[in-house]
């Protein structure tokens, strides 16, 4: 079994432990890495649906560094790499958990996201939520409804009526 496992079982147990008001307890989400192994991926999946978490964020920053950056100063610095080149990684990771968790869980697609065609890709690979960070950062507010409009003529190009039809729709 995964070997953090019992973190999930810990923090669910103090979450449940806890009093909460009508709306009840805030959800259990929990944020994995593209670095994982396919087993890691497949025992972090059967632990969630075990217990059944409230989501999933896939994925944060990555040790590894893409091809495509190797003419930039990026591959030698040290830590986490986060933006555009890590949205194919992110992707596949994201496509990975929709396919093993048989999109029981609700799945938020982050890592790369630029634009509405990339939020709408990480929905069609399983994402019900997509978070901006390293885009939002640069381009600022001007972004959100730039990316709802791009979503808007994805979803009608592709023939969907919401957001919902598309989740997961290349894995199902």
């Amino acid at each position: 079994m995964f070997q953090s496992s019992n973190i999930f079982y810990q923090v669910q147990g103090f979450r449940d432990e806890m009093q909460w008001g009508e709306e009840g307890p805030p959800p259990l989400l929990v944020k994995i890495d593209p670095d994982l192994s396919k087993q890691d991926l497949e025992d972090i999946a059967r632990v969630a649906l075990a217990l059944r978490v409230d989501g999933m964020s896939i994925s944060n920053t990555t040790i590894k560094r893409p091809k495509t950056i190797s003419n930039n100063p990026v591959p030698e610095e040290t830590g986490g790499l986060s933006g555009k080149p890590l949205f194919d990684f992110s992707s596949n990771m994201l496509k990975e958990m929709y396919i093993l968790t048989k999109g029981k869980i609700p799945l938020i697609g982050c890592g790369g996201i630029c634009n509405g065609e990339d939020a709408y890709k990480k929905i069609r690979a399983g994402a019900t939520l997509v978070q901006l960070y390293t885009a939002f950062a640069y381009r600022g507010h001007a972004l959100i409804p730039k990316i709802k409009a791009d979503l808007a003529q994805c979803l009608e190009r592709d023939g969907f009526k919401s957001i919902y039809e598309a989740v997961g729709a290349d894995y199902r």
